[in-house]
């Protein structure tokens, strides 16, 4: 008789964090730095500021590491440099781009030709438009929603080369809508506010931000509502729909609403889980009224991957069954 021993392995996402420097100049360009943070990724980011160096050193944690924030060095069209580094605790030092020691990859970014032009539905007189080059182009669209019930709304639409300066890079740290931690080559809709709702779409081929897509609104009901107080706090008469829906503390400012997305054209996709993006921590949830608060909407997102993981289980105690039957029948 053949004795098989059938080893069956359950995958676990182990998540390696390291310590980061955490600073950041002040408006005098002097670096400030707090306590270490812990993250999958460090990094160190410089620009120039009103004639400054200006630095912004910290910690990622969440964000997709195998296509947006890949390890290595970048630099935009207009001068501005990010390094992204996991090899060990510290090791986003100011001086990290030039270390010849350690060198990081160098990542080069893709240089294309965007449409600058504003369009408005309340705009009067000849529209300007022109061209121009930056290594990502950039729209977004601002829906102001009026106070009647008969659907109307105003809508602002920019179009540009990039976001501003410093932000334009494959890993969006920051942005101008205040939701950092989009995903370049994609169009997200986010709502917080019952008044207004803003589109904001990255991409990287010629012209590509001459049409805003159209953005389907998901189907998962979440809180929603701005300034709380902390990320317990909701608004129990305002909710909107989405993908995912959303909970926001931005150093003590914090937000909830919902965030619908057009990534066809994404390498990248967002994933429910938590977040941290220099300082930014986010909690994005696909359950109905999941981001009540931070408590629920890890429970929804540990209940999902719990799905997840017990019908993939079934399969492979499936499989084992058979393997076993066929082997003590050899």
């Amino acid at each position: 008789m053949l004795f098989l021993f059938v080893a069956l392995s359950i995958n676990v996402a182990i998540v390696e964090t390291i310590t980061c420097f955490n600073c950041e100049s002040d408006f005098q360009g002097a670096l400030r730095c707090q306590q270490p943070c812990e993250g999958s990724q460090c990094v160190v980011w410089k620009w120039n500021s009103r004639s400054e160096l200006a630095i912004k050193q910290g910690c990622l944690q969440g964000v997709d590491k195998q296509w947006t924030a890949k390890v290595g060095c970048r630099t935009n069209h207009l001068g501005a440099s990010l390094c992204v580094c996991d090899d060990g605790p510290l090791c986003n030092r100011v001086e990290r781009a030039e270390q010849t020691a350690r060198p990081l990859p160098q990542i080069r970014l893709p240089a294309v030709e965007c449409q600058s032009k504003v369009i408005s539905t309340g705009f009067v007189g000849p529209r300007r438009e022109k061209i121009c080059t930056s290594n990502y182009c950039h729209v977004t669209k601002t829906e102001t929603f009026a106070d009647e019930e008969d659907g109307t709304s105003e809508v602002l639409s920019v179009s540009n080369c990039g976001d501003l300066p410093e932000f334009d890079f494959d890993v969006r740290l920051k942005n101008s809508i205040g939701f950092p931690g989009l995903y370049s080559n994609g169009c997200y809709r986010i709502q917080v506010e019952k008044r207004s709702a803003m589109v904001d779409c990255v991409c990287s081929k010629n012209k590509c931000n001459e049409v805003i897509p159209e953005i389907e609104t998901g189907h998962v009901r979440c809180y929603m509502g701005k300034d709380f107080r902390n990320t317990s706090q909701v608004d129990s008469h305002e909710f909107c729909d989405g993908d995912f829906c959303l909970i926001q503390d931005a150093h003590g400012r914090v937000s909830k609403g919902c965030i619908s997305l057009n990534e066809r054209n994404s390498w990248s996709h967002l994933k429910s889980g938590h977040r941290r993006i220099l300082g930014v921590e986010q909690w994005l949830c696909q359950a109905h009224l999941c981001n009540f608060d931070t408590e629920r909407a890890m429970k929804s997102v540990r209940s999902m991957r719990a799905g997840k993981t017990s019908s993939g289980d079934k399969i492979s105690y499936g499989l084992v069954l058979i393997i076993m039957f066929f082997g003590l029948h050899w």
